[in-house]
C-alpha cells in the first residue's frame, strides 16, 4: 500500500488545526475581563466605568460602550498594576491593566451597558455587560455644584429599622432591617443591637463586609448600608413594640474657610437612633386546629422512611422522620411515633441544621426513631402526622406519612427475654408454694410465738399503703396534665444534667438549647400549660397569682434572656456555669413553692 506525501500533509494539517480547536476555548477561558461599575449612579454625576484584565497576553484595546443615555465624557483610560510576592521562599507575581471610560447618565431608571469586544494578544474576546440603576438629583444639592462635590452644609444622618412586615401571625417569622442612611462620608463606630420583648430572633451571618449603595428617600440622595438583618418570631399575639437600636458614626463638619476653592472639615461623633416599630400580631385561629399541632408556623415537606428492611425480634428498627421549610422548625416539637405495645420503645435521636437569609429561615430536622421488637409476626405502625399553619394561606395544614407494614421474623435469643423469664419464674413461684406432702421445717419455733402473728396486720398495712401509691399513680396518669406536673421536677433535672454533660463536653449551642427546654418544659409541665402557650409575661403573671415571690420571678425571666441571648453571642465556659447553676436553682426555688 502506497501513501503519497499530500496525504500524509493533509492528514497533519486536520489534525494541527483539530488540536487548536480544542486549545482555542481554553485560552480563550482563561483570557477573562471584568467589569466593575458601581449598581446605582446619580444622573448628572460622571462615574467610571472599568474593564480589568489579569493575565499575560496584551490588552490592547476594548470597543466603546454606546448605549443610549449615557455620555462618554473621557477613555479609555489605561492604567497597568503589578505585584510581587514571596513566600515562604516561593516567589510569585501577577499584573493586570485596566482600561476605564468616564460616564455621565442622561437620565433616571435603569441602563442596561451592552456586551463589548476586547483585544487580547491579538485575540477578539467578548466581555459581558452590566446594568445600573440612576437616581434623580437630590432636590436639595446647592445649584451650580456637583453632588460630589465637597461639603459645604452639615450632613444628614438618620438610622432606619425596616420590618419586612407590620402585621403578622403569632410565631410566623417575618425579616427586619436595621438600615444607616448618610448624605456624606462616615465611619461606623459602634452600634448597640435592639433587646427584644416578645420575639425570638435569629440572625443572619455576618462576614463582617458592608455593601455602600445610593438611595433616594424623601426627595434626597444617601448613602445607604445594611447594619443588621434579623428574622423575628412573635411569642405572643397583641400589639408588640420593636424596642429602638443606637449606632455610632464619625463624619466630617464644614468649617468656615475663606478659600473659595477647598472648604475644610473636622471629623465629629455622631449617635443616631432608630424609632420603634409597633408589629399587630394576630392569634392563631382555634378553629380547625389540629389535635397534633405543636406551634408549627410557615411552610413545610414531610417524608418517612423505614430504614429496617428486615425486621427481626431483639434487633432495632429505625423509622427516620425529615421535616424541613421555612419558619419556626427549631421550636417546634418532634411528632410522636405509636409503636406496639410489644415494642421495646428508645428515645428518639434528633438533629437540626438551619439557614438564615435575609428574609427567612431555612431549618431541617432529622428525628430518628428506635424499637426493639419481641415478638414474630406482621404489626402495622400508624401513620406520623405533622400539622402547621402557613400563614400565607391562612390555614392550618397537616402532612402525614405512609402506614409502616412490619413482617418480624425471628432473630436471635438473648438472656435478657421478657416473656422467658416471667416464665421461668411462675414456675419456680408454683414449686415454692406447692407445700401438697411437704412437711415443715424443723426449729421454726417462732411462727407460733406473738412476733409471728404480729406480722399479718404489718403485711396488711404495707398492702393497704401500696394500694394508695398505685391509686395515686393511676389517678395521675389518667389526668395527664396532673401527672406531667408532678414529674416536672425531675424531667428537668435529668434535662439540666444532659445540658451540664454538653457544657463539659464544649458544645455550646447544645447546651443552651437543652438548657432553654430544661427552663420551659419544667414552667410548661409544672404551670400544666403547652409550650406553644408559654411566654415570658404569660409565666410571670401566673406565678404571681399563685403566690410566687417577685425575687424569684425576675429571677426566672432574667436567666431565661441570659440563655437566648448567649445562643447568639460569644461566651465563655465560666458564663454557661453561671447560667446552669442560675437555671438549677431558680427550678429549686420554683419547685419548693406549692403553685
Amino acid at each position: 500500500m502506497v501513501i503519497s506525501m499530500k496525504s500524509v500533509a493533509f492528514v497533519g494539517r486536520s489534525l494541527a488545526l483539530f488540536l487548536c480547536l480544542l486549545i482555542l476555548p481554553l485560552g480563550l477561558r482563561a483570557q477573562v475581563v471584568r467589569v466593575e461599575v458601581p449598581q446605582t449612579v446619580v444622573q448628572g454625576a460622571s462615574f467610571q466605568l472599568s474593564y480589568t484584565y489579569s493575565g499575560s497576553e496584551d490588552f490592547e484595546r476594548v470597543t466603546e460602550p454606546k448605549v443610549a443615555g449615557l455620555q462618554v465624557l473621557y477613555g479609555p483610560a489605561r492604567q497597568q498594576m503589578s505585584s510581587f510576592q514571596s513566600v515562604n521562599g516561593r516567589n510569585s507575581s501577577t499584573s493586570s491593566v485596566s482600561l476605564t471610560y468616564t460616564l455621565m447618565a442622561e437620565r433616571t431608571g435603569s441602563i442596561t451597558i451592552p456586551a463589548v469586544t476586547a483585544t487580547i494578544g491579538g485575540k477578539r474576546v467578548n466581555v459581558h455587560g452590566a446594568t445600573v440603576r440612576v437616581l434623580p438629583p437630590d432636590k436639595n444639592a446647592p445649584a451650580g455644584r456637583s453632588q460630589s462635590g465637597g461639603a459645604t452644609t452639615t450632613g444628614s444622618y438618620f438610622f432606619r429599622a425596616l420590618p419586612g412586615a407590620t402585621v403578622v401571625y403569632e410565631k410566623q417569622a417575618f425579616p427586619i432591617r436595621y438600615k444607616l442612611y448618610a448624605t456624606t462620608e462616615f465611619d461606623i463606630n459602634s452600634f448597640e443591637a435592639p433587646q427584644y420583648d416578645g420575639f425570638l430572633s435569629e440572625k443572619q451571618a455576618d462576614d463582617g463586609r458592608r455593601q455602600l449603595q445610593l438611595e433616594t428617600y424623601q426627595g434626597r440622595n444617601y448613602r445607604t448600608v445594611d447594619i443588621l438583618s434579623e428574622v423575628l418570631f412573635p411569642q405572643r399575639s397583641g400589639t408588640l413594640t420593636i424596642p429602638s437600636s443606637k449606632i455610632g458614626i464619625r463624619v466630617p463638619v464644614p468649617q468656615a474657610s475663606d478659600d473659595p476653592f477647598f472648604g475644610s472639615a473636622v471629623l465629629a461623633d455622631r449617635t443616631v437612633e432608630s424609632a420603634p416599630v409597633t408589629i399587630q400580631v394576630r392569634p392563631l385561629p382555634t378553629e380547625g386546629q389540629p389535635k397534633d399541632f405543636s406551634g408549627a408556623v410557615g411552610s413545610f415537606r414531610m417524608r418517612a422512611e423505614l430504614l429496617t428492611k428486615s425486621p427481626k425480634t431483639n434487633e432495632s428498627v429505625t423509622i427516620r422522620l425529615t421535616l424541613e421549610g421555612t419558619g419556626n422548625l427549631k421550636q417546634v416539637i418532634s411528632p410522636a411515633i405509636a409503636f406496639p405495645q410489644d415494642f421495646e420503645v428508645y428515645d428518639p435521636k434528633e438533629t437540626y441544621e438551619e439557614k438564615v437569609s435575609a428574609t427567612e429561615v431555612y431549618g431541617k430536622k432529622i428525628i430518628e426513631y428506635f424499637a426493639i421488637p419481641r415478638r414474630t409476626g406482621s404489626v402495622t405502625i400508624p401513620a406520623l402526622t405533622f400539622s402547621y399553619f402557613d400563614p400565607k394561606l391562612g390555614r392550618y395544614e397537616t402532612l402525614r406519612s405512609q402506614i409502616f407494614s412490619l413482617n418480624v421474623a425471628q432473630g436471635p435469643e438473648t438472656a435478657s427475654d421478657d416473656r422467658g423469664s416471667l416464665r421461668q419464674q411462675e414456675q419456680l413461684l408454683r414449686q415454692l408454694y406447692d407445700t401438697e406432702g411437704v412437711s415443715a421445717p424443723k426449729g421454726l419455733r417462732w411462727a407460733t410465738s406473738w412476733s409471728y402473728l404480729l406480722l399479718f396486720p404489718l403485711i396488711a398495712l404495707l398492702g393497704f399503703i401500696a394500694y394508695l401509691v398505685i391509686a395515686r399513680q393511676r389517678g395521675l396518669r389518667a389526668d395527664s396534665l396532673g401527672y406531667k406536673a408532678s414529674r416536672a421536677s425531675s424531667v428537668a433535672t435529668k434535662r439540666l444534667r444532659t445540658a451540664h454533660k454538653l457544657l463539659k463536653a464544649g458544645k455550646r449551642d447544645a447546651f443552651y438549647e437543652e438548657a432553654l427546654r430544661a427552663l420551659w418544659g419544667y414552667l410548661g409541665d409544672k404551670l400544666r400549660l403547652p409550650v406553644s402557650e408559654l411566654s415570658r409575661s404569660s409565666v410571670s403573671e401566673i406565678l404571681r397569682t399563685r403566690g410566687l415571690d417577685e425575687e424569684t420571678i425576675t429571677c426566672l425571666t432574667q436567666v431565661i434572656d441570659e440563655v437566648e441571648f448567649a445562643r447568639y453571642a460569644p461566651a465563655k465556659e465560666g458564663d454557661m456555669q453561671a447560667l446552669y447553676d442560675t437555671a438549677a436553682e431558680v427550678i429549686g426555688a420554683i419547685d419548693s413553692h406549692k403553685l
